[in-house]
């Protein structure tokens, strides 16, 4: 090519970067310009309909079209819940009010003809009737919103800022981990989409508790009635943030909130970017049985604040709402995360060393009387979440593995590694806030990869057996030699084994029902399924309890007849008994600990009330 070609060429280069960078910039500005608002109303709330307003002002008027849509899933839930099932009365007008044609073109995306109109308005109305899946619900008592269940989103638009105004049934107020408008009741504001959906509201006549941890605003809500007493729920949970703050570094919010709602079915919990939503029970906080449980679904729920909505898998750093986020990280999401809720109470002096290891015999015992475990591995299962743990069937137990215990399991291995390997002077803990550091909000997220990557980095030393054979791999875990490196001892409780059934059962009114048969047992063995009725017992009518009893009586080898109905089919199935293999745990110290397993020990199981009694 000649100078006077080449002096053309780069002219002409110049010229299409500086007009493609224009139409960019031209782009990003009417973008920017653009403002999104939503109105919530709940006019009719025995109709289980809110009522939903979204509106666009500002768009660019040379396009023809716009689509919005409805995510097809929530955070902390990796399941398709189709949430465009529920909209009903979808209507859309332009700034004057005039209607404008739109049509679906998916299950869950609305096409908007704009006629290049600068303002659409986009009317519908959701059917709320969820409330124990944490998704949306109104009823005459109150309603409970999690914005990716209700709000709609345009693509093109989803990080820009957003204002949200709500019209409170009645006298109700709205709790919400969103920021208000100053000076304005019930009007919040959102960096973008994403923030609104990760922020939940309970609207309605709760009790809210303010109080003040590390220099931060935190809110205790609670709908419903129940024998809960504010003050100590405000001083346990403070206990678990001051723990979580000195394990991290600090808070990563200047507010947060505790979200509760109280009712006979209600449980399990939700975590989000500075709230949490959780279910309990309402007369379970005075029983020493049940208030445990609740203590440790709040630590669960509030270490997410840091492991999954701030360091967050890859597949998860951004979410795509329209289908699966498929991750093969959800074990150290949640399974990492249930360790360390058990660690946190252990630390703030909720629990005593010799409970935390009773419940490792317990978890053995779990890990090792599930089939499901040797059959699938951690990082399958994290990846199969959309499609088998949250659709959980009657042989998921015998086939596929629980990526929050036996995460959890893997994840004390890990620690229990690392302290033995660096002779105690690192842990688990370490690469925590590594990756923490490593991998912040909105930096790519991470894989398993980078994960074993930083372990080794901490470790000093090569993992990739440990992580071969139990997170990509299903091999039996070694407790035993992980805990000696702690100076504990895993043995039987008992050497006397129970003869076994394999089948375990609920009597469901005048039925006893098989709910699980476990696979290799005498029941599997010889042809039980889940949801048989069992009838009787070598011709004798039997219950769960009459079940039980009368097995435990008999030997190994002993041949028994159950009677069963199948599909309204009497049917007899021939079982041969034998002993259960899987017998109850227990964790002892050694009687001659070395100078490093003291030093483990010590170091891995401190909390604040053995401190206190030292001292």
């Amino acid at each position: 090519m000649n100078r006077f070609l080449k002096s053309i060429f780069s002219s002409f280069v110049r010229i299409a970067a500086f007009t493609l960078s224009s139409i960019f910039l031209f782009s990003q500005t009417m973008a920017n310009s653009t403002t999104i608002s939503y109105t919530l109303g709940m006019s009719k709330p025995q109709t289980h309909l809110l009522e939903v307003e979204m509106k666009l002002d500002s768009l660019d008027t040379n396009e023809k079209t716009l689509e919005v849509a409805m995510p097809n899933w929530r955070t902390g839930r990796y399941l398709i819940l189709d949430f465009a099932g529920g909209i009903v009365e979808f209507n859309v007008v332009d700034g004057a009010g005039k209607p404008l044609l739109w049509k679906k073109t998916d299950k869950s995306t609305w096409r908007i003809e704009t006629n290049n109109s600068p303002a659409v308005r986009v009317q519908y109305k959701v059917f709320a009737n969820e409330f124990n899946l944490r998704t949306r619900g109104l009823n005459d008592e109150h309603a409970f919103v999690d914005g990716s269940a209700v709000f709609m989103y345009a693509d093109k638009y989803r990080w820009q800022p957003v204002t949200l105004t709500v019209i409170p049934f009645g006298n109700w107020h709205v709790t919400t981990g969103l920021d208000s408008v100053a000076g304005k009741r019930n009007e919040f504001t959102a960096q973008h989409y994403e923030h609104l959906a990760d922020c939940p509201m309970e609207i309605g006549n709760q009790k809210d508790f303010n109080f003040t941890v590390m220099g931060k605003d935190h809110v205790l809500s609670m709908a419903g009635e129940g024998n809960y007493d504010a003050a100590v729920l405000i001083s346990d949970i403070t206990k678990i943030v001051e723990e979580n703050t000195k394990f991290w570094g600090g808070l990563p919010y200047e507010r947060y909130v505790f979200m509760f709602s109280l009712s006979p079915s209600a449980g399990g919990g939700t975590e989000h970017i500075n709230s949490a939503a959780m279910g309990a029970k309402p007369f379970i906080f005075k029983s020493p049985e049940t208030y445990p449980g609740f203590r440790s679904l709040v630590s669960h729920e509030f270490f997410h604040t840091w492991n999954v909505k701030r360091l967050r898998p890859a597949a998860l750093n951004t979410f795509d709402w329209t289908k699966e986020s498929y991750t093969k990280e959800l074990w150290i999401a949640e399974g990492t995360t249930s360790y360390y809720s058990g660690l946190m109470l252990l630390r703030a002096g909720f629990s005593t060393a010799q409970q935390y290891t009773d419940n490792i015999a317990s978890a053995v015992e779990s890990d090792r009387g599930r089939p499901g475990n040797l059959r699938q591995s951690l990082s399958d299962c994290s990846f199969d979440a959309w499609i088998k743990f949250w659709k959980s069937g009657k042989q998921s137990f015998n086939f596929d593995t629980d990526y929050y215990g036996r995460g959890s399991s893997v994840s004390l291995i890990l620690d229990l590694t690392i302290r033995h390997t660096t002779n105690n002077k690192h842990s688990l803990d370490d690469v925590m806030r590594e990756m923490y550091r490593q991998f912040p909000l909105g930096k790519g997220g991470y894989t398993i990869a980078d994960f074993r990557n930083v372990s080794e980095q901490i470790a000093g030393s090569s993992l990739q057996q440990l992580f071969d054979d139990y997170v990509d791999g299903s091999k039996p875990l070694p407790w035993e030699e992980a805990l000696s490196y702690a100076g504990l001892i895993l043995s039987e409780k008992s050497p006397e084994k129970k003869i076994w059934l394999g089948a375990t059962t609920n009597d469901v009114g005048e039925k006893t029902i098989v709910n699980r048969v476990v696979a290799g047992s005498p029941a599997y063995e010889a042809g039980l399924d889940p949801d048989d009725e069992i009838v009787a017992l070598d011709g004798y009518k039997v219950r769960t309890r009459d079940l039980i009893s009368r097995i435990s009586d008999l030997k190994e080898g002993t041949r028994v007849r159950l009677t069963v109905f199948r599909d309204d089919r009497l049917r007899e199935f021939d079982v041969v008994l034998r002993t259960n293999e899987n017998v109850p745990m227990k964790v002892t110290k050694v009687e001659k600990p070395s100078a490093l397993q003291k030093a483990i020990y010590s170091s891995w199981l401190a909390s604040s009330t053995e401190s206190k009694e030292k001292k």
